[in-house]
């Protein structure tokens, strides 16, 4: 059984909202208009108009896509399971003049007859939400389009968020990820059997971060939470594993980030 598997929608919400206050802030500016700017370019290149669109986002967080895709002309539905993370939307929709319609709901479990979702939309995106951690919640966003959808996520970091010492050493088991949701290849594989073709963008970014400590070995609880339960005493270990891989009390890592983005339209899928 996968790990997310054992993790209620309760646990979800209750790990999200106490993410909802930093999420935004670990976004700059200048990567958020960057993101934004790559997203309605290939939407572009897909033939997608955004001006009176119905979109529906998916795991909108604290509406990082959902603000300009509203300011851009679009009439858009916000899902989210925390509602700290809608909080941040909508203080951020009313300062901007918008309106966007915040749904309360968790992906894993939504009803889409019940909400009214089926096939209602011109187009329905997933961006780097856990909220798609299968093929059945992967359907079941695509069920909500009668147009386009938009999907992205992670395709490998070198190295991974979290040192495989923590898996092995403090977790005792080999680091691990749900087959699905682990980045775009079976996600673009699947859409491709069912005879679409994506239009496709792929992205390599180097980072350096210094950060302190505890702060990183908190993120990395939090990462860690979101798929399973940690008691105190591994959370404990976690903390003095990032202490003891400091220097002057900050942590230090160089990565490589590759991820991916695919729009593709639902008529017409080749046979």
């Amino acid at each position: 059984m996968p790990e997310s598997d054992l993790v209620t929608d309760e646990m979800q919400a209750l790990r999200w909202n106490k993410r909802s206050d930093d999420f935004a802030k670990d976004l700059s500016e200048e990567r958020r208009q960057k993101k934004t700017a790559e997203l309605f370019a290939l939407l572009e290149k897909a033939g997608v108009s955004l001006k009176g669109a119905t979109v529906l986002d998916i795991g909108c967080g604290p509406g990082s896509l959902s603000i300009p895709l509203a300011q851009a002309g679009a009439e858009v539905t916000s899902l989210d399971i925390a509602n700290g993370m809608l909080d941040r939307l909508r203080e951020k929709a009313k300062q901007e003049g918008l309106h966007i319609n915040p749904i309360e709901c968790s992906w894993w479990t939504a009803d889409i007859d019940k909400l009214g979702f089926r096939n209602k939309f011109d187009l329905v995106i997933a961006s780097m939400t856990p909220g798609i951690k299968d093929v059945e919640t992967f359907d079941r966003m695509m069920a909500c389009s009668k147009k386009f959808c938009y999907y992205s996520n992670f395709i490998r970091k070198d190295p991974a968020k979290i040192p495989s010492e923590i898996y092995v050493r403090i977790l005792g088991k080999a680091p691990r990820e749900d087959i699905f949701a682990s980045g775009l290849l079976y996600p673009f594989m699947y859409v491709y059997s069912l005879g679409f073709r994506p239009v496709v963008k792929f992205n390599h970014k180097s980072e350096d971060r210094e950060q302190d400590w505890s702060k990183a070995a908190e993120k990395a609880i939090d990462y860690l939470e979101i798929s399973q339960d940690l008691s105190d005493e591994v959370k404990e270990k976690i903390r003095e594993y990032y202490k003891s891989s400091s220097t002057n009390g900050i942590y230090s890592t160089h990565s490589e980030l590759f991820s991916g983005m695919m729009v593709w339209s639902l008529d017409k899928p080749v046979q």
